[in-house]
């Protein structure tokens, strides 16, 4: 039931919990549940390597794993099989997450949030991500006191802060992103610092305040220039100035800057295109991007065939959310051509997509739109 899962009653689980209680002595349940745990983190982590191959980690989980071949081979959809794999055991990863924190298991708890960090990205599921996120942030601050990892308290920090973001909790947000800056620059961690401080420009976007972002974007470039090869994370460094491009593009547009802010853009695509391990999901970012500047400038119609390339990308890589979000755009451009039916086509898969995610606030306003076209 649900997700094709066998499920016990209450009722079991309760009766199974006071008969292991009683029989079982303390040391073997947590040895059973640490062995639990280490699974799930084990496959969380594989699946994610599966699902973004190129971005930074942390954690001893990564150390073995090695990136799968062929990862930009539309017919090798690894990252999007990884991704529902992902989505069927959330809830068991986030109940993982809660047993790590309730047995004393820190190292596997925060470790577990940063392996699920493509499932929330890519899908969603905020709520989930506040709850095990805010336990991860906890049980890496308790780590890092007894000589564990000092940069995942940033790490876990940034991303609780995207979970805030998603559920327009701004204040949140920021707070946890500037408590990340602070922990990272305390842990000498250069490639998390300006981690948390590009996520600090991404808050802005989202608040409209495209100057400060711009400003924080350039800020986060700084960061960036501090690490020296061989250091921490300097061979992530040539991704990092890809995705600073493109939020750059982004911030300009706002600004109505749109001419500098498509030269940006495309700067950020090609930046993209020449890594030596493809991430075609920030390539179907940037068109998106690319899409709202023509949208926002006036030419729809450049606009529409920037988001038809970004939506057949989120659909290949499984990114739902963004899949929507692009949907949702090209509704705005059949709107400017004056095309109702493709309209309320584009919303209608917004819609479902949004579903799916769980996010109830785009739901709400995409069926909005749909009821007013209905009328007209």
């Amino acid at each position: 039931m649900g997700e094709e899962r066998y499920r016990f009653h209450d009722l079991v689980r309760d009766h199974a919990a006071r008969r292991g209680e009683a029989e079982d002595r303390h040391a073997d349940r947590a040895a059973a549940v640490r062995r639990v745990v280490g699974w799930h983190l084990g496959f969380a982590a594989a699946a994610d390597l599966r699902v973004i191959p190129g971005r930074w980690r942390l954690g001893p989980a990564y150390a073995r794993l090695v990136p799968p071949p062929d990862r930009d081979s539309m017919h090798h959809p690894v990252g999007r099989l990884a991704l529902a794999e992902l989505r069927a055991e959330r809830e068991n990863l986030a109940a993982a997450v809660r047993a790590a924190e309730h047995h004393g298991f820190d190292e596997l708890a925060w470790q577990l949030c940063e392996a699920m960090w493509g499932l929330h990205l890519r899908l969603g599921f905020h709520e989930q991500w506040v709850e095990t996120h805010l336990k991860g942030v906890a049980a890496a601050r308790r780590s890092a006191a007894e000589f564990g990892d000092p940069r995942a308290e940033g790490r876990v920090l940034v991303q609780l802060a995207f979970a805030h973001m998603g559920l327009e909790s701004w204040a949140e947000a920021e707070e946890a992103l500037l408590n990340a800056a602070a922990a990272d620059e305390r842990a000498g961690h250069h490639r998390g610092q300006a981690s948390a401080v590009e996520a600090l420009g991404l808050l802005r976007l989202k608040q409209w305040r495209y100057p400060e972002a711009q400003r924080n974007f350039e800020d986060a470039r700084r960061v960036l220039g501090r690490i020296r090869p061989g250091d921490d994370g300097a061979a992530d460094v040539p991704r990092a100035l890809a995705l600073l491009d493109h939020h750059t593009g982004r911030a300009l547009r706002g600004q109505e800057r749109y001419g500098e802010a498509v030269r940006r853009l495309h700067e950020a695509l090609a930046h993209f295109r020449a890594l030596p391990e493809p991430d075609l999901y920030n390539e179907g970012r940037v068109y998106m991007s690319l899409g709202e500047t023509h949208l926002d400038a006036g030419d729809a119609e450049a606009a529409r065939v920037c988001l038809d390339e970004a939506i057949a990308t989120m659909g290949r890589e499984g990114a739902e959310l963004q899949h929507a979000d692009a949907a949702e755009m090209r509704a705005r451009c059949a709107r400017a051509l004056g095309d109702p039916a493709a309209e309320a086509g584009d919303l209608r898969t917004a819609v479902a997509l949004y579903e799916t995610a769980g996010d109830e606030a785009s739901v709400g306003r995409v069926r909005a739109r749909l009821a007013e076209l209905e009328v007209a």
